[in-house]
């Protein structure tokens, strides 16, 4: 039991709502007994102003009575009025000793009217009925006494009612008053301890909102109200706290943030820098230096080894005399070689200079050391962004030396093909000129006449100077920025002046990537094949056809509607066709041939362009 008093002691001490719940079952409470007393008293007067009526009538039916004996005539009608008298007084003795206790006086009032009634009155009335002079004697003198008792009787029982009624009437205005009582305490109950508590959080949050931290709230209890006081009052304190380092924080972040735009603005201008395609060693150091100026270090070297034999040589840096001999002279490439592997904010605890590495598995290798100017570990931000700027370096590195090979290789192919063309015109012309200058000679000592051999060597002479023109001519062509398609324009505007009417030209290839390389063997190859249209078709129209099948084969036609001639009876000074057929197995492609004489002439050449072979591999 004191267990449950105690934890109702504390439920009432730490929740609003259980006090709040206390006080409404007080009321409901008080008024239930309310309703409950004024039941049970108004069940009890039931009944009391009928008793008085029915004492009122015992009265008159007392002196009816001793009226109705003293008259002979009527003397018969006094047993019923007896009878009736008996009826209502036993009736009226029922409800009082129902309504009554034990020791009202009221009950015991009308215990002696009955006992009166029931031992004197009614044997006298009865003998006076029959006619008994004694007992009407005795009965006139005894019926006013009994009226008295009667009288008192009904009195007693006016009293008890009205006893009753004021004991209701102070029970219900007792009631109401706790009522009353209570509902006000639970009124200032609501105010105090949940209206008043609502108010001051609600008016310290809209001061928070307005940006005031220092407002707090007072109702800091144990029930829930004051529970959240105190955590909306932690809260505020919080978020003051927060505040007040707020600008601090802002300004770290903006000053980390403007630190991390700087950085992305120097990677990006180092890889725009380094990804261009004529980019050279000069360029390579201003880079670097640039990278030490942005980011605080020291000098820097690239050292490359080929294929892992050391020692590296540099390429680019701009290390002191000093410095190198100190950091070379201390150790050798392989030991930096090794550091390479190494995480630079490992190497920066341990010196002042750290070392990048620099290439690709298989390819270039090589090291990228800095000098650090403070001897702290390096910042993890710092470390990334120098890791970042070795492989760009190491990106460039490669493609410089990717794009070297492309050029070496690309100027040996081209010499292969001069050389092939020289071989298979000139050579080829030069051999047959000396053949005949070999001829004229036995002429001229045999005195023959040498006119029709001094004709063919004056022929012979003069397609040879048309072939090295056109082999010039040829070797100058260069694409430039304006594309394939210009040059393309070019050569046919070139040669519809050359042969006197317009070429037709239809080109597809405007969705199709060509390199460098097969874009000037296809305009040599048009080119070579409408000089031959001009040297020797004696045509009136000629058209340069360019499509693109949905394989991204390039299949290109130049056709003439000349006098054509027979492949197989090709004269003997005459190359254009290996020369083209030379170009078509650069490119890998086919070169077909078609002519008859009189039919004119059709060049066909179909390839798969480099890109597309490559992604077919």
């Amino acid at each position: 039991m004191k267990r449950f008093l105690l934890s109702i002691t504390q439920a009432l001490h730490e929740s609003v709502l259980v006090r709040l719940g206390l006080a409404m079952g007080i009321l409901a409470l008080l008024s239930f007994a309310s309703i409950v007393t004024s039941t049970v008293i108004a069940e009890n007067i039931s009944g009391q102003a009928s008793a008085i009526n029915v004492s009122g009538s015992l009265r008159m039916m007392s002196f009816r009575s001793l009226s109705e004996v003293q008259q002979p005539e009527k003397r018969s009608l006094a047993l019923t009025t007896i009878e009736q008298f008996e009826r209502r007084l036993n009736g009226l003795d029922r409800h009082i000793q129902s309504k009554a206790s034990s020791d009202a006086p009221s009950r015991q009032a009308i215990n002696v009217v009955t006992r009166r009634w029931t031992e004197h009155i009614r044997p006298l009335a009865r003998a006076a009925a029959d006619g008994n002079p004694d007992a009407l004697i005795q009965m006139a003198q005894d019926i006013p006494a009994f009226v008295e008792q009667i009288d008192r009787a009904v009195l007693l029982i006016e009293e008890d009612l009205e006893h009753k009624v004021r004991w209701l009437r102070a029970t219900q205005f007792a009631l109401l008053a706790l009522i009353v009582i209570v509902s006000l305490v639970t009124s200032w109950m609501l105010k105090r301890q949940l209206v008043e508590p609502l108010a001051q959080l609600l008016k310290a949050a809209k001061t928070v909102s307005r940006g005031s931290f220092t407002v707090r709230v007072r109702h800091v209890g144990g029930d829930e109200l004051g529970q959240l006081g105190r955590a909306f009052n932690t809260m505020v304190a919080e978020i003051a706290n927060m505040y007040a380092h707020l600008e601090e924080k802002v300004e770290e972040k903006t000053e980390a943030l403007t630190r991390t735009n700087q950085s992305l603005e120097l990677l990006y201008r180092v890889s725009q820098k380094l990804s261009a395609s004529d980019l050279t060693l000069d360029q390579l150091q201003a880079i670097l230096r640039e990278v030490e100026d942005a980011l605080d270090l020291g000098h820097s070297m690239i050292c490359v080894s080929d294929n892992g034999h050391l020692p590296a040589h540099p390429v680019v840096g701009d290390l002191t005399q000093e410095e190198i001999g100190k950091w070379c002279g201390r150790q050798d490439c392989g030991q930096c070689f090794a550091r390479a592997s190494e995480t630079l904010t490992e190497q920066s605890t341990a010196s002042n200079v750290v070392v990048v590495p620099i290439g690709e598995a298989g390819g270039l290798h090589g090291t990228l050391p800095i000098v650090l100017r403070s001897r702290e570990p390096l910042p993890l931000d710092k470390a990334r962004l120098i890791e970042t700027v070795g492989h760009h370096v190491s990106n460039a590195l490669i493609n410089m030396r990717r794009t070297e090979e492309k050029h070496r290789l690309a100027v040996l192919e081209e010499r292969s093909v001069i050389a092939r063309e020289l071989h298979d015109s000139i050579a080829q012309s030069l051999s047959y000129l000396r053949i005949q200058v070999t001829r004229l000679e036995k002429c001229i000592d045999q005195g023959c006449d040498a006119r029709t051999i001094a004709v063919e060597l004056k022929d012979g002479l003069s397609s040879a100077y048309r072939e090295l023109r056109e082999l010039i001519t040829t070797f100058r062509l260069r694409i430039d920025e304006r594309g394939f398609g210009v040059a393309l324009q070019e050569t046919i505007a070139e040669f519809s002046a050359k042969l006197g009417f317009p070429i037709e030209l239809h080109n597809t290839l405007s969705g199709i990537v060509l390199s460098g390389n097969e874009e000037m063997h296809v305009i040599r190859i048009i080119r070579e094949a409408l000089s031959n249209i001009e040297r020797h078709a004696q045509a009136g129209r000629a058209s340069v056809h360019i499509e693109v099948a949905a394989s991204h084969h390039v299949c290109i036609r130049v056709a003439d509607d000349g006098r054509g001639f027979d492949p197989a009876a090709t004269p003997a000074n005459h190359f254009g066709t290996t020369i083209m057929r030379d170009r078509a197995h650069i490119l890998e492609g086919e070169l077909g041939v078609s002519s008859t004489p009189g039919a004119g002439t059709t060049i066909t050449l179909n390839f798969l362009p480099q890109k597309y072979r490559q992604s077919e591999t």
